[in-house]
């Protein structure tokens, strides 16, 4: 943005400059050498060129903060991407779990309907493993929930940082 505006100081002081330039030569062939002009001169050409540094100095600014920005973004980015990343590794692991716990019940009733003689005493053995087994499921649903869930959380604090720290800087170059 301010290099768009540094090209049309540029511009005109150039043209500014052109046009003096005949006057100048003009001054110095005809004899005017006046001290004070050539003080006045010389403040022109030192506040030209500290206008010149300071423009310049503004850019590399600039050009800092964008790559500051930059880098917070992409660090926001990824941070999202691996809570969104570990939410499905999370969601994949419980529904596996599920998935097994679903099985080993299928089994053991399978296994309890085999077995005439010991019908009863199987059924109420498999129900209270397929029980045990549901809730150490649920156990590590809940656990991979929450850690998902603090990713998200880090990640969103990671965020805010990166934006506090961008209003910081903000702040600190508009001061």
């Amino acid at each position: 943005m301010s290099l768009l505006l540094t090209v049309p100081k540029t511009v005109f002081n150039s043209s500014l400059k052109l046009a003096r330039g005949p006057l100048d030569i003009t001054r110095s062939v005809l004899g005017s050498s006046d001290p004070e002009a050539k003080l006045a001169q010389a403040e022109r050409e030192r506040a030209e060129a500290l206008r010149e540094t300071a423009a310049e100095r503004e850019r590399q600014a600039e050009e800092r903060q964008e790559r500051v920005d930059e880098a917070a973004e992409k660090a926001a980015a990824q941070a999202r991407r691996k809570a969104e990343q570990d939410k499905r590794q999370a969601e994949k692991r419980r529904r596996e779990r599920a998935a097994r716990a679903k099985k080993a019940e299928q089994a053991k009733k399978e296994k309890a309907a085999k077995t005439a003689a010991k019908v009863k005493r199987g059924n109420v053995k498999a129900e209270k493993t397929a029980q045990l087994e549901k809730l150490e499921a649920k156990e590590e649903s809940i656990a991979a929930k929450e850690e998902a869930i603090a990713t998200e959380r880090e990640a969103e604090r990671l965020a805010e940082a990166a934006e506090a720290a961008k209003q910081a800087r903000k702040n600190g170059t508009a001061s």
